[in-house]
């Protein structure tokens, strides 16, 4: 039984880790093709902050949204800070560090 449990574990963390290799691969070979008359590369994403708005870029599509009620001295902050994941946290973080120095 336990040696069922393991497998199952196994493949799921394999499963998980081909996805994403997956997608990263395809994010890669995407945003790195360019047209043949320009040599202009596409960005994967991207994120501008301007004042209280955020505009949110995935490949060629942009979102944009307000971000005046996340301030940091807000409740609201706090709480999405405390539920984000851990991942996010980190990634967020290591960005901070890079457009400090």
């Amino acid at each position: 039984m336990v040696r069922k449990k393991k497998k199952t574990a196994v493949r799921v963390i394999f499963l998980y880790l081909l996805i994403t290799a997956g997608l990263w691969m395809f994010l890669n070979s995407y945003t790195n093709s360019y047209n043949r008359l320009s040599r202009e590369k596409i960005t994967a994403a991207s994120l501008d902050l301007k004042g209280d708005k955020a505009a949110l870029g995935l490949l060629e599509h942009t979102v944009e949204f307000s971000i005046a009620g996340i301030a940091p001295d807000s409740k609201l902050y706090c709480a999405a800070y405390i539920l984000s994941p851990d991942e996010l946290r980190l990634t967020a973080y290591l960005v901070s560090l890079r457009y400090r120095l």
